[in-house]
């Protein structure tokens, strides 16, 4: 069995990697991150960002339209903006871990810590309170027989 400290650095390491990993992805200079792309379905091509910045639009002559799917289309365009902010992300991630089944279903392995270390702690109190219970059942029976001081 593990020591809870161990589990305890092992969640905080796995933590830190999965957040790190999820603004990787979020904050990252990719098509479906701009503030401006528009994913439309397109027969036969499936989902396609289109841009809607008016500056680029305005570039494209009279059929208006610009498509940005690729990341390196993205990565070259200086009006990006992305829709995302570190805060939203991490605000994002805290959401997941409080609710059981999006957290065991986007991160199992965090999922699993998170209920072994609220397991002890609920252990830990259980039996805290069966201790107790025993303690205050035994008091009166103590001072009925005159052994209470």
């Amino acid at each position: 069995m593990r020591d809870r400290q161990e589990v305890v650095d092992r969640y905080i390491e796995l933590r830190d990697r999965y957040l790190k990993e999820r603004k990787e992805q979020y904050l990252g200079k990719l098509p479906i991150n701009c503030s401006h792309n528009v994913r439309l379905r397109v027969k036969g091509k499936g989902q396609l960002g289109f841009c809607q910045n008016p500056q680029v639009l305005s570039k494209c002559g009279p059929h208006k339209m610009f498509l940005c799917n690729e990341p390196d289309t993205a990565q070259r365009c200086r009006v990006f903006n992305c829709r995302n902010t570190e805060v939203t992300v991490e605000a994002e991630m805290k959401e997941i871990m409080g609710s059981p089944a999006r957290c065991g279903n986007d991160y199992p392995k965090l999922a699993m810590l998170i209920w072994f270390l609220q397991e002890d702690v609920v252990g830990k109190t259980k039996s805290f309170w069966k201790k107790a219970d025993k303690i205050l059942w035994k008091i009166p029976r103590l001072i009925a027989t005159g052994r209470w001081k």
